[in-house]
């Protein structure tokens, strides 16, 4: 089982979440966390009987809670997905699989729990750990994985989940296009949950959507898959000291940017991190989305965003403009693109990797790692009073990119789901020593 050190921990305490023999014909999709809070979460997962129950107890084994589940896709094709469960001699297709979810609320912040998923008294699974969502200035730091392009099933996107397996993390946050080419259901279920289900059965993958997952229905499938926080689209959460924003830089609309001001100013917390997916500052083959940077990037400045977090372009970039950090980490396993300059990134690197966080009241450390393990760099912010100091590599640096703030914001109704331009032009082949080792 792929699992991390801290998972491991748990399942000690609590069970490994296997289906059961009668979860084995029951189960279409094994269990994953979805929208973890402090005093919530919910267990998502695909069902061939209809709606079952997950009971939630203590790790002494006290009931907390009992929650019935409900349908969770289209409501208009529900019926003809129950009905797809049982043909003779057929196949269940990816896009009839009966999602279903139970929602447990009222829980204790920072508190791990044990999950069953149960079809009246009969078990579909073992127990299984999960944890809500720690508030502020929780003893312990937080710490989470973000990486973006992932979804091509392919080697390297393997290797990479295989390296990030090695750090210890509460969350995943995806930074876009975790299914290529088109965010059907069946790439969905073959090139994300395949990869993935061993640790979402445990922790809670957070989502943004990206122009891939556009084109198949504008996304419906996605939607589907994952349960999110309202509007779905565009959402927020907290855990720890961190608020963290997923945009939709598919359509940086005026209804989502009146939402994004709205939401940064009632943050309360110390850290906050945004997650989308095209980034608004690159020097890759595409160039910066400048429609999408006119859309956020005076919002993040004026709410003073600590981190912005994109994918789109397949390598890792870093730019500071007007004192907000911009990441671009597309690195997650599709193929690697070329760059046309360096003068406006502080860093650039053309190599699979990941994000890795570990993040304080005070103190916030993100970690680039690369396919091989080795760090691309870190960067440490420091919250000082009013002001972030910032080491890279272990050493003070506040350079800003030479690329001036912007000062209107601009909405963009249009829709960025288009087919990307990279498929006519050339990219960059992995470098030999960066390719993931062979199998043994």
């Amino acid at each position: 089982m792929n699992v991390t050190a801290i998972d491991r921990k748990s399942i000690a305490t609590c069970g490994t979440g296997s289906l059961t023999n009668a979860g084995a014909g029951l189960i279409t999709r094994q269990p994953y966390i979805q929208s973890t809070s402090t005093t919530a979460t919910t267990v998502v997962w695909g069902s061939s009987h209809g709606p079952g129950a997950v009971v939630l107890r203590d790790p002494d084994g006290t009931l907390v809670a009992t929650a019935a589940a409900i349908y969770a896709g289209d409501a208009h094709r529900g019926k003809a997905r129950l009905a797809a469960q049982h043909r003779e001699g057929k196949e269940l297709a990816a896009d009839d699989i009966y999602v279903v979810k139970s929602e447990l609320t009222g829980l204790e912040a920072g508190q791990l729990y044990c999950y069953q998923v149960m079809n009246g008294d009969i078990a579909l699974t073992e127990p299984a750990p999960v944890t809500t969502a720690a508030g502020p200035r929780s003893p312990n730091p937080l710490r989470f994985i973000a990486v973006g392009d992932v979804g091509t099933g392919g080697a390297a996107q393997l290797a990479i989940y295989k390296r990030m397996l090695a750090e210890p993390f509460d969350l995943v946050l995806l930074l876009g296009d975790v299914a290529y080419d088109s965010g059907t259901a069946a790439q969905l279920e073959s090139k994300f949950f395949a990869v993935y289900r061993d640790s979402m059965k445990y922790v809670p993958f957070y989502p943004a959507i990206g122009n891939h997952e556009r084109r198949t229905r504008r996304g419906r499938p996605f939607l589907e898959a994952f349960v999110l926080p309202e509007p779905e689209r565009y959402y927020s959460f907290n855990w720890g000291d961190v608020h963290f924003v997923a945009i939709d830089t598919t359509q940086p609309n005026t209804e989502q940017l009146t939402w994004l001001a709205a939401d940064l100013t009632q943050n309360t917390l110390p850290w906050v991190v945004v997650f989308g997916h095209h980034p608004m500052y690159t020097n890759s083959l595409r160039g910066p989305q400048l429609a999408i940077r006119r859309a956020f990037a005076k919002i993040f400045t004026e709410h003073e965003v600590d981190l912005v977090l994109t994918g789109h372009e397949h390598q890792y970039e870093r730019f500071r403009v007007a004192d907000v950090n911009y990441i671009v980490s597309g690195g997650g396993g599709a193929q690697l693109t070329n760059f046309v300059g360096q003068s406006d990134a502080l860093k650039q690197a053309t190599h699979h990797h990941f994000l890795s966080f570990e993040v304080t009241a005070e103190r916030l450390t993100m970690r680039a790692i690369d396919i091989a393990g080795d760090e691309i760099e870190t960067l440490r912010l420091t919250k000082q009073g009013d002001a972030v100091q910032v080491k890279v590599d272990g050493t003070p640096d506040h350079t800003s990119t030479s690329v001036p703030a912007e000062t209107r914001t601009v909405p963009d109704e249009k829709l960025h789901d288009e087919p990307d331009d990279d498929t006519q032009r050339k990219k960059l082949e992995e470098p030999r020593e960066n390719r993931p080792p062979p199998s043994p």
